[in-house]
């Protein structure tokens, strides 16, 4: 066992925490900065401004945040030298824009200079702001990328995801377009996860080629930058007065699923703050990223996040790309991706369903559950020829507007044979929602699943072909491919009816966890500088090998072993809800 502590960094968008845990994973240290609370000077809301379709964050927040937590963690006592290694996440998709002088400045940072901000602030950046993941301001951009390379599911094939306003590569292009003499003073560009290590490091330092990803620029099989979306972004600059673009980018990533240590703490926060001199630094990764390193996923694993919207995350051998969702190269694991599949309509559309039914019953609270767990779980209570959709918002996945379906269908065909106001009460909306968007995710996790040798053959018998979203199958295929094991998270795995009824529908076939994970990112990035730093002095582990020899029993709560019969009794649903989405699709 390595003794030592280890640092996790997690740059989000409204606060940075630092976790540091010891051999055994044991928080020794926390601590954090609230950007609005703790750096009011900057006037941001929740840690970003706000201008119409734009949405950026003060890069100078961010150092200054930097020297604070650090700050906090020293004047808490606990002695920084002790730290063996560092990494971390940061929030996916923004970009940092460098001078020329960056590059001098990083090497020579000195706590006798000043702070960071002070050093850094006003010559190192030439755009003090750096684009976040909320931007909506890119759609002619996306729109030029996806045409470029011939359409959305082409683009998905391509990078991992259809162009998103969000991802680097439209927000570089825009730059390109609208602020070409700030792009041409930009000598070099870096996501925020490369801009954390790169500042710790005192030197700048490659992408990480997971979050690298997370571009619309990154050729992901290929596991290069696409010339064709790089030619396409350089053939926009009107004045090409400074380097390429690769150029720019600090080269190709460096790969993901081996640990490459980034460099050692940079002088100055050796000399400021304690650090050993020959602590490492890891490279930093995107925060979804991050989150599948809290836990110890494998292959065919789902971590499933029951919020305001529902949030799913996979382990995956299988390069299935659709516009719908994303695909990212796996942080930890050698040629394997993490799925991301996310949905607008999670806890918001429950809430009101559990609203109605207990005004219908007039006994409970409108914040009470105990009606609508009751009918959720009511093995009684027939909805077997029923199907609802419940979008009280629009969706992302299937991509639809906002709307409220009812059906009853034949259940040995799946035929749709009437549309319904209602249902029989109330209670059947309660298990109807709960079951319709357990069944979303499970056909839509199907594909990423690798087949499984003797798969449980169910009793339904059709032989036809299913669309969901840009896939046309086999019904068969969702028959065959079937989750590991199921993590839930989120403020509604507290539900156990909920997370009983979804294990039931996704059908892992051996374990259903729940699991508390508030700082998942941060501890993500402990568990990653961990791992690597065991990597690097030669004592090879498969990441989720060593997380599951880590790991305590008494850190998961198990809800239900996989049920063969339980998850047979949905798939006769699988054809109608086909059906349906199709029916109201624009």
């Amino acid at each position: 066992m390595f003794s030592g502590y280890y640092l996790g960094f997690d740059l989000s968008t409204q606060q940075l925490k630092c976790l540091i845990v010891d051999q055994h994973r044991c928080i020794v240290s926390e601590q954090r900065v609230e950007f609005d609370k703790d750096l009011p000077g900057y006037g941001t809301e929740k840690g970003v401004y706000h201008r119409g379709d734009v949405v950026e964050s003060p890069v100078a927040q961010w150092l200054e945040a930097v020297d604070l937590v650090l700050q906090r963690v020293r004047d808490s006592g606990f002695d920084l030298n002790q730290v063996t290694a560092i990494s971390g996440s940061c929030q996916q998709h923004g970009s940092v824009y460098w001078t020329e002088e960056a590059c001098d400045m990083l090497e020579t940072l000195s706590p006798e200079k000043g702070s960071l901000v002070e050093q850094l602030g006003s010559n190192a950046f030439s755009r003090p702001m750096a684009p976040n993941w909320q931007d909506h301001s890119t759609g002619k951009q996306c729109q030029e990328m996806e045409n470029a390379v011939g359409g959305p599911e082409q683009m998905a094939q391509l990078t991992g995801a259809r162009a998103h306003f969000r991802f680097t590569g439209p927000q570089i292009l825009k730059i390109i377009q609208e602020e070409p003499e700030v792009y041409e003073k930009s000598h070099v560009i870096t996501l925020v996860s490369n801009f954390a290590t790169s500042l710790l490091c005192g030197k700048f330092v490659p992408l990480e080629e997971a979050d690298a990803c997370g571009m619309n620029l990154y050729d992901i099989q290929q596991k290069k930058f696409s010339e064709t979306l790089i030619n396409l972004l350089e053939s926009n600059r009107p004045y090409k007065i400074g380097n390429s673009l690769l150029s720019k980018l600090l080269g190709e990533p460096m790969s993901a699923g081996t640990p490459i240590e980034a460099g050692t703490i940079a002088p100055y926060f050796v000399e400021k703050y304690g650090f050993n001199s020959n602590c490492q630094v890891f490279p930093f990764t995107g925060d979804n990223l991050a989150t599948i390193c809290s836990l110890p996923l494998q292959n065919n694993d789902v971590l499933i996040s029951l919020g305001t919207s529902t949030t799913i995350l996979l382990v995956t051998d299988q390069y299935h790309p659709s516009p719908n969702y994303h695909l990212f190269i796996h942080p930890t694991i050698p040629d394997y991706y993490m799925g991301m599949i996310c949905y607008c309509n999670g806890s918001l559309a429950r809430e009101q369903i559990r609203d109605k039914l207990n005004l219908a019953y007039h006994d409970k609270k409108p914040g009470d559950w105990v009606n609508f767990n009751e009918a959720v779980s009511d093995g009684n209570l027939n909805n077997e020829n029923e199907l609802g959709i419940y979008f009280p918002i629009g969706e992302i996945v299937p991509s639809m507007p906002a709307t409220f379906q009812r059906i009853l269908f034949d259940k040995v065909s799946g035929d749709i044979l009437q549309s319904v106001d209602e249902f029989e009460d109330v209670r059947h909306d309660a298990k109807n929602i709960v079951e319709s968007q357990a069944l979303s995710c499970r056909v839509r996790v199907s594909p990423l699943l690798s087949p499984r040798p003797g798969a449980f053959h169910t009793s339904i018998q059709i032989n036809k072909m299913v669309k969901f979203d840009y896939d046309v199958l086999p019904l068969t295929e969702y028959f065959d491919r079937r989750p590991h094991n199921a993590y839930f998270v989120g403020g509604a795995s507290n539900n156990l009816a909920i997370v009983k009824r979804f294990s039931q529908v996704l059908g892992a076939t051996e374990h259903n966890y729940r699991t508390e994970n508030p700082d998942s990112c941060a501890i993500g990035g402990c568990y990653k500088a961990m791992w690597s730093h065991m990597q690097s002095s030669h004592d090879a582990l498969n990441f989720g090998l060593f997380l599951q020899e880590r790991i305590q029993p008494s850190e998961l709560q198990l809800i239900m072993d996989g049920d063969d019969d339980a998850w047979d009794k949905y798939n006769h649903k699988i054809v109608p809800l086909s059906l349906l989405e199709q029916a109201i699709q624009p």
